[in-house]
This record gives C-alpha cells, sequence and structure tokens, in this order.
C-alpha cells in the first residue's frame, strides 16, 4: 500500500514537470526554427529585389553596364579600348587566329576598400571582330576594314562590391552579347545576361541574405560608338528577364526564410534604370549601381 502511494505521488509529480518541460522545449524549438515562405510584418520584398537588380546591373560595382562599357571601348580602338577610370585595370589579351578571336582578362578595381563604394572586379571575355561579309578579323580596324559587327561574350566572372545599403559576393557570371553598327556613329547591342550573387542587405531593425539569381533579355540597347566614357549616361534600351532568390531574415528575436521569383522590366534612359517589379517602379542610377 505504501509503494503504491509512493507511485501514485511520484506520477503526480513528474507528469506536470514533464508536461512543463515539453512545453517549454517546444517554445525554445519554436522560436528558433526557421519559418519557411514567411516574411517580417511590414517588410516589402520588392524593394530588396529592386535594390539587388540595380547593383547587378550598375557600371561602377561591375554590373551589366559596365560589361557593355567595355564591348562599346572597343568600337573605336585597335588597341581593344582601354577603361581610364579605375584605380586599376589591367587586361591580358591573346588572339586565336584559328577562330578568330581574342580571350580578354580584365582586373580592375574602384573606389576604397575601407570607404562606402568599393568594387573589385576580374572579367574574362570571348571577343571577336566580323565585316560586312560575316568574316573575322584581328582588329575592329583591320587593314582599312572596319569592323560592322562584334561577338561579346563573358566567359566567366569573379568579384565583390559595396554600396550605401549593399555588398555583394558574386558567384557566377556569363553574357553572350552581338554588337551591330559598330562602324557607324550609334552602336546597337542584344544579348543575354546571367549572374548568380549574394547580397547581404542591412538595416537597423533586420539583415537580408538575398542570395539570387538573375536571367536577362537586353533587346535594343543603343549607344555612341568609340568610348566608354560616361557611357551610362548615354545609353538607351530596354531588359526583360527573371529574378530568383533565396531569402533569409536575421534579426535579433527571429530567423526566417523565403523564396522569392519576379519577373522585370527594365527601361535604360538618361543614366537611369526604370524597374518594374509587380507594378512598382524603382529608378535606379546606372551609374553608381544603386536606387534614387
Amino acid at each position: 500500500m505504501k509503494n503504491k502511494m509512493q507511485n501514485t505521488i511520484h506520477g503526480t509529480l513528474v507528469l506536470p514537470i514533464l508536461i512543463t518541460s515539453f512545453i517549454l522545449l517546444f517554445n525554445c524549438s519554436k522560436d528558433s526554427t526557421v519559418q519557411p515562405e514567411t516574411a517580417p510584418a511590414g517588410y516589402n520584398e520588392n524593394n530588396d529585389i529592386a535594390e539587388s537588380i540595380a547593383s547587378d546591373i550598375g557600371e561602377d560595382n561591375g554590373g551589366l553596364t559596365d560589361q557593355i562599357a567595355d564591348l562599346f571601348a572597343m568600337t573605336g580602338s585597335a588597341s581593344l579600348g582601354k577603361n581610364s577610370t579605375s584605380l586599376v585595370d589591367s587586361k591580358e589579351s591573346v588572339y586565336d587566329s584559328t577562330s578568330g578571336s581574342w580571350t580578354i582578362t580584365v582586373t580592375r578595381e574602384r573606389g576604397n576598400p575601407n570607404g562606402t563604394n568599393y568594387a573589385h572586379i576580374m572579367r574574362v571575355y570571348n571577343v571577336q571582330f566580323l565585316n560586312d561579309a560575316g568574316l573575322a578579323q584581328q582588329f575592329w580596324l583591320t587593314d582599312g576594314d572596319t569592323a560592322s559587327t562584334i561577338k561579346f561574350k563573358i566567359v566567366e566572372g569573379e568579384g565583390r562590391h559595396k554600396t550605401l545599403r549593399l555588398s555583394q559576393e558574386l558567384k557566377y557570371l556569363e553574357g553572350d552579347f552581338t554588337a551591330t553598327g559598330t562602324n557607324t556613329d550609334i552602336v546597337t547591342v542584344n544579348g543575354t545576361y546571367k549572374r548568380a550573387a549574394v547580397d547581404t542587405i542591412t538595416t537597423m531593425r533586420l539583415t537580408r541574405i538575398h542570395d539570387h539569381s538573375i536571367d536577362l533579355t537586353i533587346t535594343d540597347l543603343k549607344g555612341p560608338r568609340g568610348s566608354r566614357n560616361d557611357l551610362s549616361q548615354k545609353i538607351s534600351g530596354s531588359i526583360t528577364g527573371t529574378h530568383n532568390a533565396h531569402v533569409t531574415f536575421i534579426s535579433d528575436n527571429s530567423y526566417r526564410e523565403r523564396t522569392i521569383t519576379r519577373d522585370i522590366n527594365i527601361v535604360i534612359e538618361n543614366g537611369n534604370a526604370n524597374i518594374n517589379i509587380n507594378k512598382q517602379v524603382y529608378s535606379g542610377d546606372l551609374g553608381s549601381g544603386e536606387l534614387n
């Protein structure tokens, strides 16, 4: 009888303890577990997408416009052009007479690593100059014949950059462009551009890790032949594509994840990128790669 009473008392004491422990454990797990497909209250994910896209296509930080500017620089110089705006701008160029194309490695650095804006950029290009007959020639101007078309591919890229609100580590890059009218005053570029990178966007209340990729189509991007100087202010055209991202939200007391896919439409004009995301339009500075 005594043992039975002790067992009853023991069970009576242990059961509430177990229930309390379970509740505490459940609450702790609940607080620390990733909550998929949710975003913090009041957060507008399109703002971060626009920030990321502006960065991906800006000139100063090695985005799409920077590579387009390298292409334009080749439409007026037998030496394949030179960018005069970088602190460091080294080129290694190798010509393959069999394929009639150049492999060009560009390394450049912009800004101060300890400052607000900085970029370290490495790109490998494959470039081919074609005459009116579609035949390859070594330079834009070869034996008096000016190339009318340039085939320009981004084979690979590495780099990192930061702006006031964002820092980015590049993961993957490729591009395939055709420039026509390279023997006229106005050059027209069409092609595709793919890029993957990880952005860190930090505000007072929240940090977002924006692991994303973009797949873009460039249509009739036009600008003056012969120089890359201030090119971001001189080109116009349209860009369409998709933006896919896995976003991690980190704050003092929460950790969430969300997957985002957006169709994007961009109009390039007057130095700006007008970025349309779900009928929300953002204005990006094509030079700095930041939102206006």
